[in-house]
């Protein structure tokens, strides 16, 4: 491992299945409610059409802006802009694996990792400090990632 090796997971905090499908409705749905109503010469359909458009658009620009990265390195982890902790201060970590239900047929894994330490005093929750990770699909970088990058003194769990 290289000291300026870092691994960076994207952080999902919006349900991307039911955004997608969303999208995939309202812009493909509009496209061919436009190309309908310019056949049929209505007016209100080329306009209901754009406006469902416009707003497959608006679910586009919302999944973008959505995620935000976390970035693990030897240095320690960080999502830039929002908190900083450094392996220095991190005694031990856990990570935990909650499956979330979305009726009755759809889950998504959410990721949570708690350290004990001096990192931040924003994140401290219950005496220990929490960053819930959100959807990052089976959490496999994100393990490999704290094997390859954390340091042996510093100990690991995955509950």
């Amino acid at each position: 491992m290289v000291t300026g090796d870092a691994v960076v997971l994207r952080l999902d905090v919006v349900m991307r299945r039911f955004a997608w499908a969303g999208f995939v409705v309202f812009g493909g749905g509009g496209l061919v409610a436009v190309v309908l109503a310019l056949f049929s010469g209505s007016v209100s359909g080329v306009v209901f059409g754009l406006l469902s458009v416009a707003f497959a658009g608006l679910i586009l620009l919302a999944l973008r802006r959505s995620a935000s990265s976390l970035a693990i390195s030897a240095a320690g982890f960080t999502v830039p802009g929002v908190f900083e902790v450094r392996w220095t201060e991190v005694t031990r970590l856990r990570v935990y694996r909650e499956k979330r239900r979305v009726g009755r047929w759809m889950h998504w894994w959410h990721y949570r990792l708690e350290w004990t330490g001096s990192g931040p005093e924003v994140l401290l929750e219950d005496g220990e400090y929490a960053y819930a990770l959100g959807h990052l699909g089976d959490g496999a970088r994100l393990y490999g990632a704290l094997e390859t990058l954390v340091p042996r003194t510093t100990r690991v769990e995955l509950a």
